[in-house]
């Protein structure tokens, strides 16, 4: 049997009245489990948090405290704890209302008997409700700091696409031929498109629903969309070499995903005017992080934008978003904005000879934050 350390031996020094009293005033709720999750006993945080379920009661699974769509999950963590004895965190929702529920981290941890064997396992339940709200409104307050500094510039553009489509309604109205009449309402309908374009990027980047839907796997979502765009993408000479390697699963809104692809592949589409290769490369970048790379083989990315690239309407060339297809250079700071929401980041850089390259960096969600997502607590 191995020697007690100091630290049992401190604990052993401490009377039963004196573990009772700690383990019944501690301040989150927590509950004693047995080797097969069965509850052996709770402290009084504990008794005041479920007093109203009824499931509360000794003998019973513990993950039957949870909510019906955490169950499965809560059983998975707690029988992960017993056979590994290490201990892991999950987020549930416990009491409030759907459009503002009580939020929890529950944290199970082995309780271990003096020569190592896992004697049972603990479950805390910690409210950090207060937290989470707390981070949903910097993040709104980051996007409406964003949205700030873009307005006047908006403001301006719109101004101008309004005066467009006015001056050409009123060439229309006094043409004299229908070719003319034809030109200018092709070109007022152009600038309304531009707008909604526009507004459909602003309405991106603003997005404050901090309610994650049509949950997808990053790498399942770059394949399927490049799938679906292979054929329209070679219709512009444009070949797609695709290099990628299984990678853990990494939870992402499959909506952002594509608004992301979208505006990359557009700017790099653009830059090849005449054709190009596109690369794109999806892979494990180390034990936390998935990489997602695209290149192209066009001009590259001029020194002197290089630092404002995903700063909103600055950027003054059509391959980034702007010029004679009519966008304002909001596509790069949608996608800044986006990525930013996975807690991830993304670089530009030129490759010498090559052209632009966008570097996307996705961390992998530790044990339980893939739930989280699933619950909009990401």
């Amino acid at each position: 049997m191995p020697m007690p350390t100091e630290t049992t031996q401190s604990v052993a020094k401490l009377d039963a009245s004196y573990l009772e009293s700690l383990f019944q005033g501690a301040g989150l709720a927590i509950l004693a489990c047995n080797v097969r999750g069965e509850i052996v006993a709770w402290n009084l945080a504990a008794q005041r948090l479920f007093s109203g379920g009824g499931a509360l009661r000794e003998g019973g699974a513990v993950w039957d405290l949870l909510p019906a769509g955490d169950n499965a999950y809560g059983e998975q963590h707690v029988r992960r704890c017993l056979d590994s004895g290490e201990s892991s965190e999950f987020r549930s929702r416990l009491g409030g209302t759907e459009d503002d529920p009580i939020e929890y981290a529950v944290y199970t941890t082995p309780v271990l008997e003096h020569d190592g064997s896992t004697r049972g396992v603990a479950v805390w339940f910690r409210d950090i409700t207060t937290r989470v709200m707390l981070q949903r409104a910097l993040t709104r307050k980051h996007r409406l700091n964003s949205l700030g500094t873009m307005s006047g510039a908006l403001a301006h553009h719109y101004n101008n696409l309004l005066c467009g489509i006015a001056t050409n309604l009123e060439v229309a109205k006094d043409a004299g031929t229908m070719a003319a009449i034809k030109r200018a309402i092709t070109r007022a309908t152009e600038s309304v498109e531009r707008a909604t374009t526009i507004t459909q990027q602003l309405l991106s980047f603003a997005q404050s629903d901090y309610r994650t839907v049509d949950l997808s796997d990053l790498t399942e979502a770059v394949l399927h969309y490049f799938d679906s765009h292979e054929a329209a993408l070679a219709a512009k000479n444009v070949r797609v070499t695709l290099d990628w390697e299984k990678s853990p699963s990494v939870p992402v809104n499959r909506e952002h995903i594509r608004i992301i692809l979208d505006n990359l592949v557009r700017n790099a589409v653009e830059s090849m005017s005449s054709g190009g290769t596109l690369t794109v490369s999806l892979s494990r970048r180390d034990e936390h992080s998935v990489g997602l790379t695209i290149a192209d083989s066009g001009g590259g990315i001029p020194p002197e934008i290089m630092e404002h690239l995903f700063e909103p309407f600055h950027s003054p060339r059509a391959q980034l978003g702007c010029g004679e297809h009519g966008r304002v250079g909001l596509g790069l700071a949608v996608v800044h904005g986006l990525v930013n929401e996975m807690n991830g980041s993304i670089r530009a850089a030129n490759v010498p000879g090559r052209g632009a390259r966008f570097d996307i960096v996705i961390p992998i969600p530790a044990a339980g934050d893939d739930h989280a997502m699933a619950h909009g607590l990401a």
